[in-house]
């Protein structure tokens, strides 16, 4: 029987996983957290072989989970679940150690393949992540993924945010009004499904390897 550790903040998504492994005559959830502290507690006295995690768990630095997971417990492979795009994600994703990265939006069967895929051993990528990716999940390929889905300024103004740049330092620094650069990052949140300007920052810190 292969047991699950679920780590995500939305007990409704929980829920919802739970209830769609517990179908599953091979798999059942053995551990659910809300946050990386309880689940690391949870997994000192638990095993798992497969952790769904989730990027956004409000306690933790969202791909340096993935870096104390795999660290900690380096034969426990991670399955990310993320409301964040792949184009933009899952290779920084992947870089940090996940064995898999799945959109939430996905449909329940392909929930099913990704765990299946990464128990035996193998990276998960949704297929149609995979067709505009010829060569996998190669890391180096992050940037011109993020690259491609943001323009040229759209990239400028991530960059700068990543800087920790306020709004008004990237308008004076692009020589661009303000207003401009509020639609900026307004398109940029839009094209990364990014709710808050927190969420903002956090991913930007993220994407160009900067410590918050």
């Amino acid at each position: 029987m292969t047991k699950i550790a679920i780590a995500d903040d939305h007990e409704l998504i929980r829920n919802g996983l739970r209830m769609l492994i517990d179908t599953s005559e091979t798999m059942k959830v053995a551990i659910e957290a809300s946050s990386l502290q309880s689940l690391l507690e949870a997994l000192q006295s638990q095993k798992s072989d497969l952790l769904i995690l989730d990027l956004n768990l409000g306690d933790t630095n969202g791909l340096k989970t993935i870096e104390q997971i795999t660290k900690e417990y380096p034969d426990l492979p991670v399955l990310v679940l993320s409301a964040y795009p792949e184009e933009a994600y899952a290779l920084h994703a992947f870089k940090s150690g996940a064995m898999g990265y799945l959109n939430k939006s996905a449909v329940t069967s392909e929930l099913i393949d990704a765990i299946e895929t990464v128990i035996s051993g193998e990276k998960y990528i949704s297929s149609a992540f995979e067709e505009i990716l010829p060569l996998g999940t190669e890391p180096e390929k992050e940037e011109k993924a993020l690259g491609e889905l943001l323009s040229k300024r759209e990239f400028q103004v991530l960059e700068l945010i990543a800087e920790g740049k306020t709004p008004k330092e990237i308008a004076k620094e692009m020589s661009l009004s303000p207003k401009t650069i509020s639609t900026y990052r307004t398109r940029i949140m839009e094209k990364l499904s990014i709710e808050t300007p927190v969420q903002l920052q956090r991913f930007a810190y993220e994407a160009f390897g900067i410590s918050s």
